[in-house]
């Protein structure tokens, strides 16, 4: 009696175990969808504008001096004037160089006049060889003097040697001039330079080529396109900056150096990347950031991410992440590799 109750006890049991494993081998068969919601991760560019203070100046300056002493006998342009390549600008008081040239001229023809005369005699061998020696020897002297004050008088006058507008005027009839001293500057601004000052902890974020944005309050707020053409590689040593040089096109010849302006550059170390919402991605027991993907045969594939910063749009994914996958935003918490989903939209 009693060993036939245990033999049905254990074959109630049993039959219980096969029965519940019947069911879960069906509800693992026919398991539900997990309803989720899901959307692609959105493109960004990481990075922010780098603003600086600016001074607009001439595409090319160029100081023009006379290359001899003597007083300004006149000057002919104005600060501001347009000037053309090869224009006279202004002269010396050229009286002293005028008669040294003038002597200089009659000693060449006197030596020109007794080489032609003697030449015939030293051809004919009446004239002694040292004698002919010496006569070359002044009609060479006689040129090279003349040359020499022809130069002189040539110096007394200031020519342009490119057109473009006289920037700077500092000499006026009366004045002495020296070689070394700026008489008159000529500046070309069909393009222009904004010289910025950029603090050395953001100098590496500035490269060659990048676009720039000048706004210029002196014409009432106007905005002009440029590129940053120059990068400074030696810090001023008391302010620690770079000096950096954005070119602008100026054909109208509105800007003006000198004018003060606001730079807005791009920072060139900005990264393009995917970013999603912050709930979207996982960490598992060992630290390991991940999330869910749904492939196309609507199955959940976990996909182990590299995430960087966190954005205001919400974290941004470095990689292991495709911009075409479609992730799991909302109820991935009950996944698992190949756990069937549905997408709900609500």
């Amino acid at each position: 009696m009693k060993r036939g109750r245990i033999t049905a006890l254990f074959i109630t049991a049993s039959l219980l175990l096969a029965g519940c494993s019947g069911r879960d081998g069906q509800e693992n068969i026919t398991s539900a969808p997990v309803p989720v919601k899901a959307a692609r991760p959105q493109p960004f560019s990481a990075g922010h504008a780098l603003a600086y203070s600016g001074t607009i100046e001439a595409g090319e300056s160029i100081p023009l001096s006379f290359a001899a002493v003597g007083n300004v006998a006149r000057v002919l342009v104005a600060e501001g004037e347009a000037v053309r390549k090869g224009q006279l600008l202004a002269e010396l008081n050229a009286e002293s160089s005028r008669n040294a040239w003038e002597m200089s001229q009659a000693a060449l023809k006197q030596a020109e006049d007794a080489w032609s005369r003697l030449k015939p005699m030293y051809e004919s061998g009446s004239l002694p060889e040292i004698k002919w020696i010496e006569i070359e020897t002044n009609l060479q002297k006689a040129r090279s003097a003349a040359a020499i004050s022809k130069k002189n008088l040539e110096d007394c006058r200031l020519i342009s040697p490119v057109s473009g507008i006289v920037g700077r005027r500092a000499i006026d009839p009366g004045m002495g001039a020296m070689p070394n001293l700026a008489s008159i500057t000529i500046v070309r601004i069909d393009r222009v330079f904004a010289k910025v000052a950029v603090p050395e902890n953001e100098i590496a974020r500035v490269a060659r080529g990048e676009q720039a944005r000048l706004r210029i309050s002196a014409l009432e707020g106007a905005e002009y396109t440029g590129r940053v053409e120059e990068v400074g590689v030696v810090a001023d040593p008391l302010a620690h900056s770079y000096a950096v040089r954005i070119a602008v096109e100026n054909p109208g010849h509105r800007i003006k150096p000198g004018m003060i302006c606001s730079a807005v550059l791009e920072d060139s170390s900005r990264s393009r990347g995917l970013v999603l919402p912050a709930g979207a991605v996982l960490v598992d027991e060992k630290g390991i950031n991940y999330l869910y993907v749904v492939n196309a045969e609507s199955l959940a594939q976990r996909r182990e991410v590299t995430i960087g910063a966190l954005l205001q749009e919400g974290i941004e994914i470095l990689s292991g992440l495709e911009p075409h996958e479609l992730v799991v935003l909302a109820g991935q918490h009950k996944l698992g590799t190949g756990k069937p989903v549905r997408v709900v939209t609500n």
